[in-house]
């Protein structure tokens, strides 16, 4: 008589993902509405003083009516929005003109060409589709997190590592790009893992389209593949920097611009925005609290992606780069930085609890898939 087998639970659903996921955004637009007494346009950021007005009229006079602002200059959001307006620049003196660095806002295309339906989008119902946009995005950029838990042999739920990233939140509470970009680049990395070049390609070139620095994460990652495999992966890395490069030819002439170097303003001498913003950290103590976590982590990312290569851990990398030279204005809130360095957060997060080396989840889903380090050699031979 053989002894009764304890059944084996049910593995997360990507559903069940997705929908914790939808409750974050949610939370975020909801909180918004009812600051801004229930209108949408709250959580794009307009300004209310100074030049930034001039573009919070603008929005006004085409939607006919007041919009909500917060001061002084609002952020990102505002920008995207007159992007979504018209994506494609057909028009540029009609609303690209109030863009505050046109050629540098413009380079991150994707993101308002989707929430702007190609510009088809009718300006009222314009905030709902950005909003929304990102609601889908945060999901997406979920389930593929847990996708790669999953596959390191921990459970799925390590997926909100995505989801919970305080940089991804305050992303969403500013309509940016910046969620669509990494979720985009977290199935890149799972393609990369499972050995699918093209489909890692097309995921990295929607990641770099809709923020360019995400060519830091494609290169970290590639940068793995490289020692793995000891080939330069030209398939993966040609077509997003041939999109890039494209787009970015097309944008500089349809606005008759230059180059747009002259309009990067986050980035300076390594270490100098550290020490300039370091005053108002002690001014602040929930910045302070925040930031120096962030900085704590970085060094501990870098250890564990040296020890336990992954294609996330070598992508996150990119952005540990990028930190250093971050300017104050970056650096001065943990606001904003815990947005600029967001795939550091979660990168981290899988590297320390998503384990690998065990072959069940936590689900008590089994893992039967190969690893990417003995694919890649077993792809040598």
């Amino acid at each position: 008589m053989t002894a009764p087998t304890t059944p084996r639970p049910e593995p997360v659903a990507d559903w069940m993902l997705a929908a914790v996921a939808f409750v974050v955004g949610l939370v975020v637009i909801g909180g918004s509405l009812l600051a801004n007494d229930g209108d949408i346009t709250g959580l794009i950021k307009f300004g209310a003083e100074d030049e930034a007005l001039e573009i919070t009229r603008h929005v006004e006079d085409l939607m006919g009516r007041e919009i909500a602002t917060v001061p002084p200059l609002g952020h990102d959001g505002k920008f995207f929005f007159l992007q979504a307006l018209d994506p494609l620049y057909l028009s540029p003196a009609d609303h690209a003109t109030l863009l505050d660095r046109p050629v540098y806002r413009g380079q991150r295309m994707l993101f308002p060409l989707v929430a702007g339906a190609g510009g088809l989008m009718p300006v009222g119902w314009l905030s709902w589709s950005i909003a929304f946009t990102n609601l889908a995005a945060i999901a997406l950029g979920t389930v593929g997190t847990a996708r790669l838990a999953r596959r390191a042999g921990a459970s799925r739920w390590w997926g909100l590592a995505f989801a919970l990233n305080i940089g991804v939140i305050f992303e969403f509470d500013i309509s940016g790009a910046g969620i669509l970009a990494f979720a985009a680049a977290i199935w890149g990395t799972l393609a990369l893992e499972e050995r699918r070049d093209r489909s890692a390609a097309g995921w990295f070139t929607v990641a770099v389209l809709s923020r360019e620095v995400m060519f830091l994460y494609l290169a970290g990652a590639l940068a793995l593949r490289l020692v793995r495999t000891r080939r330069v992966p030209w398939r993966i890395g040609i077509p997003p920097t041939i999109a890039a490069g494209t787009w970015a030819v097309y944008l500089r002439l349809r606005l008759d611009a230059g180059s747009g170097v002259d309009q990067v303003q986050e980035f300076g001498g390594p270490f100098v925005g550290m020490s300039q913003a370091f005053g108002n950290w002690v001014d602040n103590p929930v910045d302070l609290a925040v930031i120096v976590a962030l900085l704590a982590i970085i060094p501990l990312l870098v250890i564990r992606a040296v020890r336990q290569p992954t294609y996330l851990g070598w992508g996150a990398l990119g952005f540990v780069v990028l930190a250093v030279f971050f300017s104050r204005q970056v650096w001065w809130r943990f606001f904003d930085v815990s947005r600029a360095i967001a795939p550091v957060i979660t990168a981290y997060l899988l590297a320390t609890f998503a384990t690998p080396g065990s072959d069940r989840t936590a689900d008590g889903d089994r893992v039967s898939e190969p690893s990417d380090a003995r694919a890649d050699a077993a792809a040598t031979v």
